[in-house]
């Protein structure tokens, strides 16, 4: 029998230092905690990130930023499309990726892998991502010119991403940071060697 995912005590610890309650989050704003909340029922604002065992809600820093942005939530919509766009203009995809992210982005999800919750890191998120499977897929293990593109992409993809919570990783048995951060550095360890003695000398 599988068990249900669980919050450790370091999950804890970290959702609370690194997240906000809503009551932290309105304060000094004109919206009520009830206002924002009915907002969130409504589908018209994200859902909480994480919810503590406690039954605390807590929601990432930068909450309210994009509908801050855009002049309200009536705009929020329009604003978020129109910014996503112009980061993923290069895609093909890019069309449907926008409506899948704002679905994504009112589950309150990508508040669990972006340190930024903004439409141009999501869609930056999607481009790293496809780019780090376009050469895994091909390895080419000789070539420096690879293993400097790979590093560049994986670098960047883990500078955008945070770390995750165990809960993450029970709940849906895999994360984007596992598969291709933690993963591909493994596979390919000589493309990251002196990313790695950099690091290492700093400290």
């Amino acid at each position: 029998m599988v068990s249900e995912p669980g919050f450790t005590q370091s999950d804890i610890r970290y959702v609370i230092a690194e997240y906000r309650t809503l009551g932290e989050l309105c304060d000094g704003r004109a919206q009520s905690v009830a206002e924002v909340r009915a907002l969130i029922s409504a589908g018209r604002l994200p859902q909480a990130t994480y919810v503590l065992p406690s039954g605390e809600a807590r929601f990432p820093p930068d909450y309210f930023a994009l509908v801050d942005e855009a002049g309200g939530v009536d705009a929020l919509p329009g604003r978020f499309r129109s910014r996503y766009l112009a980061a993923a203009a290069a895609s093909p995809s890019a069309e449907a990726d926008a409506a899948e992210d704002w679905a994504g982005y009112l589950s309150g999800q990508f508040g669990v892998c972006l340190r930024s919750v903004t439409p141009e890191s999501m869609a930056e998120k999607n481009r790293l991502i496809r780019r780090i499977e376009a050469l895994v897929a091909v390895p080419a293990e000789a070539d420096p010119g690879w293993h400097s593109e790979l590093r560049t992409a994986v670098d960047t993809l883990d500078a955008l991403e945070r770390p995750f919570t165990d809960f993450d990783r029970q709940r849906w048995g895999d994360t984007s940071r596992g598969r291709h951060i933690d993963r591909v550095r493994q596979q390919y360890p000589v493309a990251f060697e002196q990313a790695f003695e950099g690091r290492e000398s700093m400290v």
